[in-house]
């Protein structure tokens, strides 16, 4: 009887892979474009920073013929790895100009850019930031270079007191930094931008705490678009990644690259969309 053919999927199964809706709907790309294929997937969990993890060695016993990765900076070994094998890969967002991985990525500068128009518009000019931990982000940094570089060009200040980095990309961050902000100077931004929506949401409720008007003293726009923002109170403003058709993407190349119907490397890029709600 012939092997189903498989597609790996590799990342580090952790309670922020699982539980954030960013992955989430990654993956739910990912899974109903394999679900219409004829290859079945196989998850890889492997643990940060190993190169001999015990789920890359049964890969000897039940082998892949592509794989795709989820959280590929952090994960280069086994990138490497798997380009030794010649195992096709495709990797997801922090594109850099001459990178020569197969890719699926979202345009940074076009989503900052949106996020700064909406703010010429609405009259708000001093301009803070919670970006998030860039250690391994490579979106992080450049949406940080972005907004450094573009804020002249839009009429737009900033105040390196209204700016924090936060420690992780979760809600709670966003609510402890955006605390710090208000409780160590007299004067508030009048609009935040965040790196992702949990670090907006975080940032929205240390506002309510302090009986800080949002948005009519301080407008927050998140990232990423997940489901949550739309149904807070007030609903969040966010730049929209089409995450699960980024998925879906990521597999339609993997197969088409396994299959040799296109050459390496395979690079799209999608445009995110600001969807304007009451937060700013």
């Amino acid at each position: 009887m012939m092997r189903q053919k498989k597609i790996g999927l590799l990342t580090s199964f952790t309670s922020e892979i699982l539980k954030g809706d960013y992955f989430v709907r990654i993956m739910t790309g990912m899974i109903d474009a394999v679900r219409q294929s004829k290859y079945e997937l196989k998850p890889i969990m492997v643990r940060d920073g190993e190169g001999n993890d015990l789920a890359w060695q049964m890969l000897e016993t039940d082998p892949v013929q592509g794989m795709l990765f989820l959280t590929w900076t952090i994960h280069r070994v086994y990138l490497q790895k798997a380009k030794d094998m010649n195992i096709p890969t495709v990797v997801i967002n922090d594109f850099t100009p001459g990178l020569q991985e197969n890719i699926v990525y979202s345009d940074n500068r076009a989503g900052v850019e949106q996020s700064l128009q909406h703010l010429r518009k609405t009259g708000r000019k001093r301009i803070g930031m919670l970006q998030a931990p860039d250690d391994a982000s490579v979106d992080s940094r450049e949406r940080l270079r972005l907004w450094h570089e573009l804020l002249d060009q839009y009429g737009l200040t900033a105040d390196e007191a209204h700016y924090r980095k936060c420690d992780y990309y979760f809600e709670e961050d966003g609510y402890l930094k955006m605390m710090d902000i208000i409780h160590t100077h007299q004067s508030l931004p009048q609009a935040m931008l965040c790196f992702n929506d949990d670090i907006a949401i975080g940032a929205m409720r240390a506002l309510k705490e302090s009986w800080i008007m949002c948005p009519g003293q301080v407008g927050v726009i998140g990232y990423d678009g997940i489901v949550k923002g739309k149904l807070m109170e007030p609903s969040l403003t966010t730049v929209n990644q089409p995450l699960e058709q980024m998925g879906s993407e990521m597999v339609r190349i993997l197969i088409d690259l396994m299959e040799g119907s296109v050459q390496p490397p395979v690079q799209k890029k999608f445009t995110p969309e600001l969807i304007v709600r009451r937060s700013c």
